[in-house]
């Protein structure tokens, strides 16, 4: 016999569990042998309360009530004993109080075999799912006429993965809490799902207990359209943030809350206020925030409001609380990820159809399967929501023109059938994009082909639309601009998003669209100033392109109340963008930031050192420049006094240095940047005598956000005169020096965030006097403001007393 067959076979994770149970048994009947001797040596070397009352008595018996000093000495002797045997039983404790620690050592290794035990048993099904898989790929890319399939498949493949994947780091996450100071808590986090809270959802039990019978009671209190904006929280996971502006665009789409300017968002806030107060809903607090922007539901709540939404038809959900795709028995669906193999009806005809082209079968039973098969239109509907059964899909292709919500709630690729997707007359809101509120990585949404988008035409009566953050979407098609009852608009973080529809402006009644995070949007077509409902607009970008829209432009929309601009040029000056603000009817909140276009020094760089007809150019239009300037001056000191004297020898002053550096100049890519750095200088200090003639539009701005500001003197018309309802104002990076503050004027503002402004210059004691009403300063990295009385984070609030 070889030296191999003498091995013994390996031991499997079953009997190593038995070993160290057997041994944790032996060593606990010891740990008890151990206690009882113990005990026993204890109670036999101290005396009882009777022996001691009885040599008490005797003593006093015999001396009465004096002690002598013998009788003393046998105290103490009897105490030294007393000690002795418990230090002897201590000692004796020590063996004791080891074999507990090592019985506690033993549960942690059988726990953790257990777990290796449960990750086994929990792999042995997705594996086997996942070779079905493969085995259906490989035969179908054996077979033509199954080519499709094969993509279907292997979505599913990949999802499939992702769940091992899923399963997997459960196990890695419950063995990084196996530390020794945590070991206590594995009866709770062994298997990654001991903590969780079980599914209330259609247990008897939860349903008759007190905590259903009070939230019920709640749910009961509420208006019909609370109850409806309400229930919107049950489609979402356990202690999902969902944020206050998707609560806003989903209530806004289903006509939940009036579209009526500010009492949109009046009684956005009052139902969310509601909410919170009856403990319905949490806000979600964070750092540095004064007010909640997200809200999430506790997993009891979520349980309930699964009951009332199922038995409302508002959304269908499986067995376990989780929303499905079908949409037989309601007018809303979401789409979901599919967590389960292809439906095995459907399946089965697939098969069905490979085997009938392979063989030869009599007539009738040919006509028989004809008259069963499936159109291509079903197929693919089939294969996007996956339904359990025939009849569902048939079902649900008979009533797909009165679906009215479409939600994504975790579909990777939302493609749809361009045949359906035209057939969705009746939908309201379709959110395709993406709505989590996580800080970490977002979930990525991408569409293969953008034809199934021309389907807009047909839809009607869509008043939310939602394409956020789904990659592979150049351009939108020119049915979007039919879309007539369209009021949101969200395109935000579409990342290919090169350009928008020329006829954009035929959304008459479009009042929200975000363009946040297009980076690759090029173009803006004049006719946005045409949406004369517009209130908010979000990524507006300033660019050096012919004939996009321009801040003037934007100035002919008299709903307009929030605006944040994106500039991407060098050529855009703030000083001159005071005129176009001031025309703006409504405005009241006001973000612009530079990106790396729009910072100075880009064009510069770009000069070509070998264009003399260019140089002559710009030496000619400096000089006009100098000469227009100067005369200027001259008028203005003449109708304004020894004001403007002053910016007049500053004028002379700056063209004499201009010359003498253009008498220098030899040619080439340092005169050529130098004369374009002089135009720029010269185009600043002209603004510097001027003011926007209407100041309407500025004085209604109650909040104002700069970012990456590329200047160091701040712009002309921000001085505290212009404004007078300035309460919330935000700098963040940039080159910012300092702010205007002209004949001791004293600003408004009750709320300032400085951050990382490293040419700043403040103190505490300037503030206080410039920003009296001060009730909230954030101050982060700016190290030449000095002595505030902020906190680690950099923040500071103002105490103030209840009476």
């Amino acid at each position: 016999m070889s030296s191999t067959d003498d091995k013994p076979p390996p031991l499997s994770i079953q009997d190593i569990n038995n070993i160290i149970t057997n041994l944790k048994n032996l060593l606990t009947s010891d740990c008890a042998e151990a206690e009882i001797t113990v005990a026993t040596n204890t109670a036999a070397n101290s005396p009882t309360g009777n022996e001691q009352d009885g040599s008490n008595r005797t003593g006093n018996e015999q001396d009465g009530s004096n002690r002598t000093g013998n009788e003393q000495d046998g105290t103490n002797k009897q105490d030294g004993d007393a000690n002795q045997a418990q230090e002897t039983n201590d000692k004796k404790k020590e063996p004791l109080y080891e074999l507990g620690k090592l019985c506690k050592e033993l549960d942690y290794m059988i726990r953790s075999f257990q777990n290796l035990e449960n990750l086994k048993n929990s792999l042995t099904e997705p594996f086997k799912t996942l070779e079905a898989n493969v085995n259906d790929i490989v035969s179908d890319l054996e077979k033509d006429e199954l080519r499709k399939q094969v993509q279907h498949n292997l979505r599913v493949f990949r999802n499939n993965i992702t769940r091992v994947k899923i399963l997997i780091l459960l196990q890695l996450q419950a063995a990084s809490i196996n530390s020794d100071g945590n070991r206590a808590l594995q009866t709770t986090f062994a298997t990654g799902e001991a903590g969780d809270l079980p599914y209330l959802y259609r247990q008897p039990i939860f349903e008759n207990s007190y905590y259903f019978k009070e939230i019920e009671e709640k749910y009961e209190s509420l208006d019909d359209r609370q109850k409806l904006c309400l229930l919107c929280f049950s489609i979402f996971p356990e202690n999902a943030e969902i944020k206050k502006r998707f609560l806003r665009f989903w209530w806004v789409g289903e006509n939940f809350i009036p579209q009526n300017g500010n009492d949109e968002m009046g009684d956005l806030n009052d139902t969310l206020t509601t909410f919170v107060k009856k403990r319905l809903i949490e806000p979600v607090l964070k750092k540095n925030r004064l007010q909640p922007r997200s809200y999430k539901v506790t997993p009891i709540v979520r349980s309930c409001l699964i009951h009332f939404a199922k038995k409302a038809r508002f959304f269908d959900y499986d067995p376990d609380g989780k929303p499905i795709m079908d949409f037989s028995s309601c007018n809303k669906a979401c789409m979901v990820k599919s967590e389960r193999a292809t439906a095995s009806w459907f399946a089965d005809y697939l098969k069905g159809n490979d085997k009938d082209g392979n063989s030869e079968k009599p007539k009738e039973q040919q006509q028989h399967q004809e008259q069963g098969k499936l159109s291509a239109d079903l197929v693919k509907l089939q294969m996007l929501f996956n339904f359990l059964n025939k009849e569902k899909l048939i079902s649900a292709s008979q009533q797909i023109d009165k679906l009215q919500t479409l939600f994504n709630l975790s579909k990777q690729f939302p493609d749809l059938p361009t045949e359906w997707f035209s057939k969705m007359t009746g939908i309201k809101v379709l959110y395709l994009g993406r709505w989590e509120a996580t800080a970490g990585q977002a979930r990525h949404i991408e569409v293969e082909d953008i034809e199934f988008l021309k389907g807009f035409k047909n839809m009607k009566n869509l008043r939310l639309l939602s394409l956020q953050g789904i990659s592979g979407i150049p351009k939108l098609p020119a049915t979007l601009c039919k879309l007539e009852n369209l009021r949101i608009l969200d395109l935000r973080a579409c990342h290919d998003l090169e350009k928008l529809p020329e006829r954009i402006g035929s959304l008459k009644k479009l009042t929200y669209l975000d363009l946040s995070e297009c980076y690759l949007l090029d173009y803006i077509p004049q006719q946005l100033n045409k949406l004369s409902e517009l209130q908010v607009l979000k990524g507006f970008v300033i660019l050096d392109a012919k004939n996009s829209c321009t801040l003037d432009d934007l100035s002919e929309l008299s709903s307009l109340r929030k605006l944040s601009v994106n500039v991407n040029t060098t050529k855009f000056n703030i000083d001159e963008a005071g005129d176009a603000l001031a025309k703006f009817q409504k405005l009241e909140k006001l973000r612009i930031a530079w990106g790396w276009g729009g910072m100075p020094g880009k064009e510069d760089s770009t000069l070509d050192s070998s264009s003399e007809q260019q140089q002559s150019k710009t030496k000619k239009k400096l000089a006009s420049s100098i000469s227009s300037a100067a005369a200027k001056a001259s008028t203005d000191k003449v109708n304004k006094g020894e004001e403007k004297g002053n910016w007049e020898r500053s004028a002379v002053a700056a063209a004499g240095e201009a010359n003498s550096k253009t008498a220098k100049l030899g040619g080439g890519l340092r005169g050529t940047a130098n004369i374009a750095l002089m135009a720029k200088k010269w185009r600043r200090l002209s603004m510097k005598g001027r003011e926007p003639q209407n100041l309407e539009g500025l004085e209604r701005l109650v909040k104002l956000d700069l970012q990456c500001f590329p200047r160091s003197e701040p712009p002309t018309w921000l001085v505290p005169r212009k404004m007078k309802k300035l309460t919330n104002l935000s700098i963040r990076g940039g080159r910012l020096g300092y702010l205007n503050h002209k004949d001791g004027q004293k600003w408004n503002v009750d709320t300032l965030r400085l951050k990382f402004l490293v040419n700043f210059k403040m103190n505490w004691k300037e503030m206080q006097q410039r920003f009296p009403n001060l009730k909230y300063l954030e101050n982060l990295r700016c190290p030449r403001i000095t002595f505030c009385p902020c906190d680690a984070n950099g923040v500071w609030q103002k105490f103030v007393q209840s009476k």
